[in-house]
């Protein structure tokens, strides 16, 4: 896909949060203005690192969102993956909450990942065949011509 688009907004939101999380777990258990923290509990070792980890999974979407060309093929599987993690992210901040709604982070990366998922799946980049490759060259060295 070409750049600019919201694959590099989710690239960069990835990126970011998942440097944030990886430098700075505690943000977790920060709000802020209307939204309140991600997490209440109290920030033990273990859930720090836990955080980490995810940090570096998000870090890891950064680039991945940023330089793949997203086709009708990859793009499905990309959408699939983005709808889970969406689904998941807001199944936890409403199952902290007892199923009512509190504006938290975990929405904002649901939001993120439902955007960016509808991007890639309905968005795509078309498969290009090796002929197809072939005539644009050859438009393009005529155009030069």
């Amino acid at each position: 896909m070409p750049h600019g688009d919201i694959s590099d907004s989710a690239a960069s939101f990835c990126a970011l949060t998942g440097l944030v999380s990886l430098f700075y777990p505690q943000a977790w258990f920060l709000g802020v203005g209307p939204i309140q923290p991600m997490l209440d509990d109290t920030a033990s070792p273990a859930l720090l690192s836990l955080i980490q980890v995810v940090g570096g999974l998000l870090t890891l979407l950064g680039p991945v969102f940023f330089v793949v060309r997203w086709n009708t093929l990859n793009g499905k599987a990309a959408m699939l993956g983005c709808l889970v993690a969406s689904a998941t992210f807001a199944a936890v901040g409403l199952k902290m909450d007892s199923w009512k709604f509190v504006p938290r982070g975990w929405y904002l990366f649901a939001s993120a990942f439902l955007v960016s998922g509808l991007h890639f799946g309905f968005n795509a980049n078309p498969m290009l065949t090796s002929a197809m490759l072939l005539e644009k060259e050859k438009a393009k060295a005529a155009k030069k011509a």
